[in-house]
């Protein structure tokens, strides 16, 4: 007995332990790159299994179309019963007979090519549109990690201005005390002060609004936090003209790729339906039984296509083909447009980002230090701190934009060209 109560006390305690254990481990945050975060997204993000799971369906038509014929034969069976009269027996006799078939129906004029060649188009254009939609997420992860990391570093800033904010307000009432500066001074650097705050919680809750977003495209359904590594960065893309990057586009673009092979598709289904207006053919063998003999023999049938020869099949595969065709080369104009576009936002961005350099930003950061220092050594006024407080913050904010929109033009831009 002693022993099962240890046994009992040792596995309560190791279940304890193992709780503690999961919940330690489940509170630890979760660390992402924008790579990571990527992979995590077509990992779980549950849109994009649902759109790989559309390949199942067009292999199912593939399989189908490589069947070696289409049609299962039909085996026909009949039993009657026929009364036999013999009058010089003076009675009636039953006897009864039968038969049994077994048809095929075969396709003719090439439609089992046609068939064949319709589903493997339409395989590879499901395929095709599985890798658009991964490029797609790709750039909406991408987007959202490189806001994220923006508000973050606003966020970082903005708790520097609070700070900032805070040693002026307290600078100021010492200075108050002294009787250097009037209450109304004290009053604006309070004011100041409550405005950086409100700022940093508005950047707050854009940060947490987005990181609910990012959360949601990876699938995160525990608690854990989401912890972003990497920083916005000066990256130097590969020197492409928009010539060069609209030949990438027309020869990467996986949505393009799928409309030109659902265009194809639509031929071959088109070419099928033609070849469905010839009538198909059944043949086989039967066998009949009557009362003294036994009778082999084999049938033909073909339909007559009196009444439905395949009108309004056809007319469907002809509006299919052609609205295939027109939206392959609306999909074209558009992207030519698109990376055109995009590319000329890039080089104004990139153009705007080289006005800005890391020395100024530091030179920046260095002034507000000796400002703050010169205020409370009564080298200088309110007014004219405040002034120059606020128009570092604005160049600080103006470079983070610029950096920010920098890096976005440049995702945008490998979007539309259809780059990793």
């Amino acid at each position: 007995m002693a022993i099962l109560r240890f046994i009992r006390i040792f596995l309560v305690y190791s279940g304890v332990q193992l709780l503690v254990l999961a919940s330690v481990f489940a509170a630890e945050p979760m660390q992402l790159n924008l790579e990571q975060a990527i992979q995590t997204a077509l990992e779980r993000n549950l849109e994009f299994k649902s759109k790989q799971e559309e390949l199942g369906i067009a292999e199912g038509r593939v399989i189908r179309g490589n069947l070696l014929l289409q049609h299962n034969p039909e085996l026909e069976g009949d039993v009657s019963n026929r009364r036999l009269k013999k009058p010089e027996d003076g009675f009636n006799r039953n006897l009864p007979q039968g038969g049994v078939s077994l048809t095929q129906e075969f396709e003719i004029g090439g439609q089992p090519a046609y068939r064949r060649e319709a589903a493997q188009r339409n395989f590879e254009k499901v395929k095709f549109e599985v890798g658009d939609f991964q490029r797609l997420l790709r750039f909406r992860i991408t987007e959202l990690f490189l806001r994220l990391l923006s508000t973050r570093t606003k966020i970082q800033q903005a708790q520097q201005v609070v700070d900032l904010r805070n040693r002026l307000y307290e600078a100021a009432k010492t200075r108050l005390d002294a009787g250097d500066i009037p209450e109304v001074q004290l009053t604006t650097t309070e004011f100041e002060l409550n405005r950086a705050r409100s700022d940093l919680i508005s950047l707050q809750r854009e940060y947490e609004e987005l990181r609910s977003r990012l959360r949601t495209d990876l699938f995160v359904e525990d608690d854990r936090d989401i912890e972003l590594t990497g920083s916005l960065a000066r990256v130097s893309p590969p020197r492409l003209s928009a010539s060069d990057l609209l030949k990438a586009a027309l020869e990467k673009r996986a949505d393009l790729a799928a409309l030109e092979r659902e265009a194809k598709t639509a031929e071959a289904e088109e070419r099928l339906t033609r070849a469905e207006r010839i009538p198909n053919i059944r043949v086989g063998p039967f066998y009949e039984r009557d009362d003294r003999d036994n009778i082999f023999g084999g049938k033909v049938s073909i339909p007559l296509p009196v009444f439905d020869r395949k009108q309004a099949e056809l007319r469907e595969a002809l509006a299919r083909k052609t609205r295939a065709n027109i939206n392959y080369l609306n999909l074209r104009q558009s992207i030519e447009k698109a990376v055109r576009s995009t590319y000329a936002r890039f080089a104004l961005s990139e153009k705007e980002l080289s006005l800005y350099s890391d020395e100024t930003v530091k030179r920046f950061d260095d002034s507000l230090e000796l400002y703050q220092k010169a205020y409370q050594e009564r080298q200088i006024d309110l007014p004219e701190l405040l002034l120059f407080q606020n128009q570092v913050i604005e160049a600080r904010l103006k470079f983070l934009d610029t950096l920010t929109n920098y890096n976005l033009s440049l995702a945008e831009l490998k979007l539309q060209a259809g780059m990793e």
